[in-house]
């Protein structure tokens, strides 16, 4: 188990346990910043999970609008793949 596994473990584990953060890293011989880190942590990765959807832009389809989870909105024209698939790959 790679470090980034483990510390989604745990993070798992502490929030089933009733727990504050201070006594699960008690337990876990580890400094409570440390885990107060990787609560941290893991709260950004959950935010970044999975893509939003391609939506056709006014019910056509000659372009495609990407929208960012920070807000940024990119329509390009439907028939320009590689631009689309570049946009993707960014997030």
């Amino acid at each position: 188990m790679d470090q980034r596994e483990r510390m989604k473990a745990e993070v798992a584990r502490w929030r089933e346990s009733g727990l504050t953060q201070k006594e699960f890293s008690r337990q876990l011989g580890m400094k409570v910043a440390t885990f107060a880190y990787w609560v941290s942590r893991s709260k950004e990765s959950e935010k970044k999970k999975g893509f939003l959807p391609l939506v056709p832009v006014a019910g056509s389809v000659e372009a495609v609008e990407v929208s960012y989870p920070n807000g940024v909105r990119i329509k390009v024209p439907a028939s320009d793949l590689k631009t689309i698939s570049q946009l993707i790959h960014l997030y």
